[in-house]
C-alpha cells in the first residue's frame, strides 16, 4: 500500500513556488480594478498559442506555476507531492528536476501547437502543472506498476491501472469536447512525455539522446558502400 511520502527536496520547492504564485494571483484577482490585473497576468504568463508563436516563448516555462482556483492548485500539488516524491527518490533530485522541466516545457509546446491550429483556442490562456503531474504519474506507473494506491481514497488499485483509468477519462473528456476550462491536451501530452521518458524496465531511457543516436546511425548507414572484388577490378556498389 502506498503511504504518504516525504515532503522534501525539489518537490517541496516546487509546491512552495506554486502556492506563493497563487497567493499573488489572489491579490491580483481581488484588486479594485475588477480582476483586470489577474487577467493580464494569466495572458502574460500562461500559454496563449497566438502570443507564444509571436515570440513569447518563455510561457512554456511560466505557465506551470499558475492555477485557476484553489481546487485546481490543491489537486495538482497533491498529485505532485504523492507521485513526485516517489519519482524523486528513484531519480535523484537533479534528474527529477530535469524530468519536471522537460515535462513542463514539452507539454506546453504541445498545448501551443494544438491551440494554434484550433481557432477558438488560439487566443485562450492555459495554466497549471497538470501536464507535469500526468507525466510523473505515467512515469511512476511504469516504474512501479504494482504499487497500490487508494482510488478516491477508498478503493485499492494498482498504480498501472490507476494511470490507465485517468488517461482513459482524459480521452473521454476530450471526445466529449470538455468545456470546463480543463486542458485535456496538456494532460495527455504530459502522459505521453512520461511514457517516453521512462523505459519499460523502469529506468530512465534518455529518449531524446536515443532519438538523436538513431538518427546519426541512420545517416551513417546511408553513407556506407559495399566494395566487391571481381577479378582485378574493384567496384563500388550503392
Amino acid at each position: 500500500m502506498m503511504v504518504a511520502p516525504r515532503f522534501f527536496g525539489f518537490v517541496r520547492t516546487f509546491v512552495f513556488i506554486c502556492v506563493g504564485v497563487f497567493i499573488l494571483e489572489m491579490f491580483a484577482r481581488f484588486n479594485p480594478d475588477g480582476g483586470q490585473l489577474f487577467q493580464t497576468l494569466i495572458r502574460f504568463f500562461g500559454i496563449v498559442p497566438e502570443l507564444f508563436f509571436k515570440g513569447m516563448v518563455y510561457q512554456a516555462v511560466t505557465w506551470v506555476f499558475f492555477h485557476g482556483d484553489l481546487l485546481h492548485l490543491l489537486f495538482n500539488m497533491f498529485g505532485f507531492w504523492m507521485f513526485g516524491s516517489l519519482l524523486q527518490e528513484s531519480f535523484g533530485e537533479r534528474r527529477f528536476m530535469t524530468f519536471v522541466a522537460t515535462a513542463g516545457i514539452l507539454s506546453g509546446l504541445i498545448v501551443a501547437t494544438v491551440g494554434i491550429f484550433t481557432p477558438e483556442m488560439s487566443n485562450v490562456p492555459t495554466i497549471g502543472a497538470s501536464g507535469i503531474v500526468f507525466a510523473i504519474l505515467v512515469a511512476v506507473s511504469r516504474m512501479f506498476p504494482n504499487q497500490v494506491v487508494l482510488f478516491l481514497f477508498i478503493f485499492p488499485m494498482k498504480l498501472k491501472y490507476f494511470a490507465y483509468l485517468l488517461i482513459a477519462l482524459e480521452f473521454y473528456a476530450l471526445w466529449q469536447s470538455n468545456s470546463q476550462g480543463i486542458s485535456n491536451i496538456a494532460h495527455l501530452g504530459g502522459a505521453l512525455i512520461g511514457w517516453f521518458y521512462v523505459s519499460s524496465s523502469g529506468s530512465p531511457s534518455h529518449w531524446l539522446r536515443n532519438i538523436r543516436d538513431r538518427w546519426r546511425h541512420r545517416r551513417m548507414r546511408r553513407k556506407l558502400r559495399v566494395v566487391k572484388n571481381e577479378g582485378n577490378k574493384w567496384q563500388r556498389l550503392n
